[in-house]
This record gives C-alpha cells, structure tokens and sequence, in this order.
C-alpha cells in the first residue's frame, strides 16, 4: 500500500490533465449480429491486455453500460454490478488497480425482460459498450474500447479467471456505435442520491422472515456489515442513511456516527442521514449498530454511499442493508471494532423491502 501510495502522489505531479473519460466514441458489442434476443439471455466477454514494453500499468478507470444488466470483473475480482432494469439506462465508473504487466478485464452482459412484457417472453435488445482508460507509472495512458478485440460466448463457469484459456471463443460483433444505440446511457447518481429505496428492514432470526408486524424480544441486539472495497480502491468518507424501530446506536469502523430513536412526522417515519470521515484511507468499511427494541416490532434500515478512490480515480459506491448483514442476540463488547471476530454470529432475517409496513415511507433529515 505504501508503494501505491507513493506512486499515485508521483501521478499527481507528472499528471497535469488526463481527458475524462466517455462512452460517446465507443461501440455496442455482443456475440452475434443479432440485436433482439430473449429476456434473460446471458454472454461472456473477455479482453485480455500486456502492457506494452518498457511500460508498467498502475490503475485504470473503467466505464461501462449494458442492455441491461452486467457483471464485470478485473483479474478474476468481482467489482461490480447491476441487477435492475432502472439500472440500465446509466454508465457506471469503476477505479481498478492493475498488475504491472498481464490483466484481463471480463464481462457477465444479462437481458431482462421490459416492463411491459409480463410474461417475461418477448424478444428485445441486448449489448453492452465499455471504455477502459489505463494508466501507467510514468504518467501516460491508453484506452481500451468495446470493439472486435473482445471474445465473446455463452455461459462459461470461471470464465472471469485470469487463467482461464479463452483462445477457442469467438471474437465479438459491433452492433452500434455509441449514437446509433437505442438510448444514451446517463451518469449514474453520485452520493447526493442516496436513497433507502433500495434497502430491506432487518433483525435477527427471533423473528421470523417477511413477517414485519410480528412482535421481537424487548432489548437491544447487535448488527454488522462488513464492505469489502474492490479492485485495490479504498474508502475515506461517506453519507448513510439509517432508521430503527425503535432506537440504534451506529458506529463505522469503531468510530461512534451517530444514535436515534422512533422520530416521526404524523404519520411519516424520520430516518437520519450521517456523514462520516474515516480515520484513515482504508479497503474494508465495518457497520456495526446496537439496536433497541422497546416493544411490538423491531426492524433496522440502511443505506450506505461512499467514494473510493485509487490514484486519480475515484467511483461512488453503495450498499444497503439486506440478507448478508449478520446479528447476534447479544451485544457484545468491541463488538463495533473493525478487528472484532463475528464468525458465529447468525445471519439476519429480512422483514421486507423498504416501504413495507407497519413502517412505510420515510423522510431523511441530517443528523450532522
């Protein structure tokens, strides 16, 4: 890390300007000449690259949209995804570190169905289009674009390793160039739009799932979520959004945020929105919460955007609360601390999506 922090501080004066980078140049590609295929079609694609000689690759930008949904992946390391139609009309920006010399950059690309297609059959357009800006020690960079150089075919288990020998599959087809598409992807929304929208109530396995109004044990219980930051990036501050029924005590990364109880403002729910500068740049986020249940229900919302950062890179990222969060019944000491072990703890029940009641819509107002 010391050396990569070195390296970037070297970027910063050896760089005076790299051109921002855009999809407004690059092609839509897929594995055939066929635009329209069924919903929930679903291709790999890989673009293998050698950093030229006398070159050393440090970091590189990536931006990418599909029709509709996509997976991508750097060196075998997940780093990103869609999973929703609404998500596909956006270009999403990835920062990366690469290996010096030999990288592989690989593409899960999935249709889905139209939403006025209820029978999920009817066939529509599919493609993704990407541009990869990679950039050297020395301060140059060069531009991997979408085009014929990408191979291209079916499902392929473990087709995102690094190792794996993609030599047999066809190269891709350019559909379109990035005019001649269907719709424009826009920017994807930066922290500033940090919803619960997308977030699930939660509490522990005392109650049982997707019974929202059923009644929990009175007592406090504890919550973590731990975010691994991808791709060699790290984390430094950040907004969350959160909301108990009826009262938390939040902390990231051992640090006390902030604490609320049941607010409303008849008859809608208040949650409280926080920002947080961490202590130091880091690669793994720790959500720890001590919620309270007074009587009746009990449920915990969340949602988490921060900006990770590597060299002049920097890429938004989200997460909420949902089924991979872990709970305890307890609330054990240092249990907030990034080093606390939570191996035995039990894996949360999802009461339902936000909106669900007896909560249901909530307003946000700053807690700092």
């Amino acid at each position: 890390m010391a050396l990569k922090v070195f390296l970037c501080a070297l970027l910063a004066i050896c760089v005076t300007h790299i051109a921002a980078l855009d999809l407004s140049q690059f092609n839509w590609i897929w594995t055939d000449t066929n635009r329209v295929v069924p919903p929930y079609a679903s291709r790999n694609f890989r673009r293998d690259f050698t950093s030229p000689t006398g070159k050393i690759a440090l970091s590189s930008e990536i931006l990418i949209a599909a029709d509709n949904n996509f997976t991508l992946y750097v060196n075998g390391e997940f780093i990103g995804q869609t999973t929703t139609l609404v998500e596909s009309s956006y270009m999403f920006s990835y920062c990366v570190e690469l290996n010096s010399g030999y990288n592989v950059f690989a593409v899960n690309a999935e249709n889905l169905a139209y939403g006025n297609d209820p029978t999920g059959t009817v066939p529509n357009p599919a493609a993704f289009i990407s541009a990869i800006q990679i950039t050297y020690t020395d301060g140059f960079s060069s531009i991997i674009v979408t085009d014929t150089n990408w191979r291209a075919n079916n499902d392929t288990p473990g087709f995102q390793s690094i190792h794996y020998n993609d030599s047999s599959w066809p190269y891709a087809v350019i559909l379109a160039g990035s005019n001649g598409w269907y719709y424009q992807p826009s920017p994807a929304p930066g922290v500033s739009s940090l919803a619960l929208s997308s977030s699930y109530w939660i509490w522990t396995d005392e109650i049982p799932p997707n019974q929202p109004y059923s009644n929990a044990p009175v007592g406090s219980r504890a919550f973590r979520k731990t975010i691994e930051v991808p791709g060699g990036s790290v984390a430094r501050s950040g907004v969350i959004i959160i909301d108990a029924d009826n009262a938390y005590v939040l902390y990231i990364n051992g640090n006390l945020i902030g604490s609320g109880s049941d607010y409303y403002q008849n008859p809608v729910r208040i949650a409280q929105q926080w920002k947080f500068t961490l202590d130091y740049p880091t690669d793994d986020i720790v959500i720890a919460v001590n919620a309270t249940n007074f009587a009746g229900p009990a449920g915990l919302i969340v949602a988490i955007a921060f900006d990770a950062a590597d060299c002049n890179c920097t890429t938004t990222r989200f997460a909420v609360s949902d089924g991979t969060w872990k709970a305890n019944h307890t609330v054990p000491a240092r249990f907030e601390q990034v080093d606390y072990d939570d191996c035995g703890w039990t894996p949360v029940v999802v009461e339902g999506a936000y909106g669900v009641a007896p909560w249901g819509q909530s307003t946000v107002q700053n807690g700092n």
